[in-house]
């Protein structure tokens, strides 16, 4: 039993390096085996010194990035799936190599007069921007974050500066080029981020070919020429390798990119239209959803695009029994009163484990159906719980009523963005019981489920800092006053007025007498009932106020 105990701990502080460093030997050994043959010393010692200089090197970024980088917590098939971009990277570089030499070996066999003739004196360093280097990088930020991105890029400009040492530009082009295109993925909203990193890597490809012509006193037109082509042919392939690439690496490292987000957030779903047509009320609550957790994440520097996707398929397990939640029922219909609080809490927490099972059905992406608990965590059903202990105590019964039947099963949110979600949720809802909307209300009411969930302990397990539910605050108060705005009323246009004015003094003209008396007692009839209505508008107002109270006790408000 003690040896189990201790495993764990051993894995974690002795086994996670001796993986990063086999895989950092892994891809020192494979790079060496692709690119030793462009390199004239091929001794074996030589080998060995520069597969241990970049194993070793590429072993102490990824050691530096994991305790300066709160981001950067890669787990072993995050380990293998870096090794492997890289490698392929090593691979495609390799083989751009061996195409560009070969053209100039061709080229020089030709017979070219006029300006074409200077092609025979082109180096071959100035075909090398052509390469996609940048690819490998863009497609590691696009399955697994920036952070590891920062890794890729250094790790595989070292590569570079070992076997390419004729051209000492060329590892900063690497890492400039590797930056420029994971920037250029990171708020992906179309398929069309695939070509905006690729414009972006190409201009920093020009930039770094003329830098180069200057560097080397090549003042040539046909060189500077050369210089643009190659940068539009290197941004140009950037863009079809990362995009044909990435869903293999989606599918086969079980990664979710933001375009996957964007393809299932089309309201065309079935999932989401079934929710539109037997659940009306959740699917307009889960749009509202979408906008407030959009706008938090995006203040808080959260994932904007998983939030509002998670959003939309939180609750679809309530397409299942639609009317037993109160935003699809109609006014006076509860089919909770014909049920005891145990049943109620069951249907209710029912809807989680359809959800996830609907989700699983349509092949949701995992971090989606993991948000459908997560948005509940272990929260207690506070209305069916206080009605069943109100119950027991009226029946007098001295057994107390079991929490865990009225609680639902977790986990807690375990990232930013299901934090946002849970919080979210709640507040949409209790925001439709309040009777007069208006600002100050709203941000009081956000206010006070925010602190309610927090000191829950609801919270404990995601990322989320008091610096950020203040910003998710203020954003939940915008999105939420926004909506629920008050409208002036318009008056009359003139003519409409003067047309009324006239019709009212003609039909005063033709009044009888009898008619003045009918209308005096009608006059007299409309100021009692104005009288009647008024008092009926206050006892109204008392009782919608009690209601408020009950909406809100419902939904976990005291």
């Amino acid at each position: 039993m003690e040896l189990r105990s201790i495993l764990p701990e051993n894995e974690k502080s002795i086994l996670k390096p001796l993986y990063s460093f086999a895989l950092s030997v892994i891809g020192a050994v494979s790079s060496e085996l692709i690119l030793s043959n462009f390199l004239d010393a091929h001794a074996i010692t030589t080998s060995l010194g520069r597969v241990s200089v970049i194993a070793i090197a590429l072993f102490v970024v990824h050691r530096f990035a994991l305790e300066s980088l709160h981001s950067y917590r890669p787990k072993l098939k995050d380990l293998l799936t870096l090794t492997a971009i890289l490698v392929g990277t090593v691979a495609m570089v390799a083989l751009g190599k061996l195409v560009c030499l070969s053209m100039l070996s061709y080229v020089k066999t030709l017979h070219l007069t006029g300006f074409m003739s200077y092609a025979q004196d082109i180096e071959p360093q100035a075909l090398y921007y052509a390469i996609p280097f940048a690819a490998g990088g863009i497609l590691v930020q696009a399955a697994m974050g920036i952070e590891f991105a920062l890794v890729f890029g250094v790790g595989l400009s070292l590569i570079v500066g070992v076997y390419f040492p004729e051209d000492l530009v060329l590892p900063a082009f690497v890492i400039a080029t590797t930056y420029i295109g994971s920037l250029g993925m990171l708020k992906v909203r179309s398929r069309s981020a695939y070509i905006k990193a690729a414009v972006s890597v190409g201009i920093v490809t020009g930039l770094f070919a003329l830098a180069r012509v200057a560097v080397h006193a090549d003042n040539s037109l046909f060189n500077l020429l050369v210089g643009l082509g190659t940068a539009a042919i290197g941004g140009l392939l950037c863009s079809f390798v990362v995009s044909g690439i990435a869903p293999v690496v989606e599918h086969l490292g079980g990664y979710v990119t933001d375009m996957t987000l964007l393809e299932i957030a089309t309201l065309d779903h079935p999932l989401l239209k079934q929710l539109s047509i037997q659940a009306p009320g959740t699917w307009n609550h889960s749009m509202v959803m979408g906008m407030m957790v959009e706008s938090a994440a995006q203040a808080i520097g959260a994932n904007t695009i998983l939030g509002r996707v998670s959003c939309y398929y939180h609750d679809i397990g309530k397409v299942k029994n639609p009317l037993y939640f109160v935003e699809n029922q109609v006014r006076g219909e509860n089919r909770h009163d014909k049920l005891s609080p145990s049943m109620s809490a069951l249907i209710i927490k029912s809807h989680v484990k359809d959800g996830i099972k609907m989700a699983q059905e349509h092949k949701l992406p995992v971090i989606v159906v993991d948000m459908i608990p997560q948005h509940h965590g272990t929260a207690l059903i506070e209305y069916f719980f206080d009605k069943a202990c109100k119950e027991a105590e009226d029946a007098k019964l001295g057994d107390a009523v079991d929490k865990n039947l009225y609680r639902y099963p977790g986990p807690k949110p375990q990232t930013k963005e299901g934090g946002i979600i849970m919080l979210a949720d709640g507040i949409e809802a209790a925001s439709r019981t309040i009777s007069d909307p208006t600002h100050d209300r709203i941000q009081g009411l956000v206010q006070k489920m925010i602190n309610k969930v927090f000191s829950s302990g609801e919270l404990d397990e995601c990322e989320l800092t008091l610096r950020e539910l203040h910003e998710i605050a203020k954003c939940f108060t915008r999105v939420l006053s926004g909506i629920y705005h008050q409208r002036i009323s318009y008056t009359e246009p003139a003519e409409k007025m003067n047309e009324k004015e006239e019709s009212s003094n003609q039909s005063k003209q033709e009044t009888s007498p009898k008619e003045e008396g009918r209308q005096a007692d009608q006059k007299n009839r409309v100021e009692s009932s104005a009288t009647t209505k008024k008092e009926n508008a206050e006892a109204q107002a008392k009782r919608d106020e009690d209601d408020d109270g009950e909406d809100l006790k419902r939904l976990g408000i005291s």
